[in-house]
């Protein structure tokens, strides 16, 4: 009776534990509504809806961006596997090339996506990184975009936050 009562016990943490495991890690679907009064260091004017679809190390992201009026259309399909893959960068000019990495950040707290670019200018090369960090509330309806660019004499961050649409 008591060993079948230790097998219970450990079968139970062992469930348990499996399931705490597959909740690790956050699931970005949804379609986010960009929240400004809670984000910062944006472009004036900016308006962002965003349709993401995320399943398992697969994340499609589709969004509307608006900066003063000027609407751009951002489509990108990401996986989180680590490993560099060549793209270019949405709204660059065709001949801007660039490198991204996405992968789980430590301990699944959410996505980091890393792109390295270069383009091609009259005064020659000129190159960029941007990092986005994408984490979810505990709830599950905040979204947080980090933003962290880096340009030559030129490096900012950013914040966006989003709510979810329901």
């Amino acid at each position: 009776m008591k060993t079948r009562s230790i097998i219970r016990a450990i079968t139970a943490c062992i469930c348990l534990g499996g399931i705490c495991l597959a909740a690790g890690r956050p699931n970005l679907s949804g379609t986010w509504v960009l929240d400004k009064s809670r984000s910062f260091s944006n472009p004036p004017g900016l308006d962002q809806t965003m349709t993401i679809v995320h399943s398992g190390d697969e994340v499609k992201l589709d969004a509307k961006v608006v900066v003063q009026g000027k609407e751009t259309v951002v489509n990108e399909t990401w996986t989180l596997d680590g490993r560099e893959y060549e793209f270019t960068p949405p709204g660059a000019a065709a001949d801007v090339k660039g490198k991204r990495r996405a992968s789980w950040m430590p301990g699944d707290r959410g996505i980091l996506v890393e792109d390295q670019s270069m383009a091609n200018t009259p005064k020659g090369p000129v190159p960029q990184q941007v990092a986005r960090k994408y984490t979810l509330s505990a709830d599950g309806n905040t979204l947080t975009v980090d933003y962290f660019i880096d340009r030559p004499g030129q490096s900012f961050e950013s914040k966006r936050v989003f709510v979810k649409k329901q």
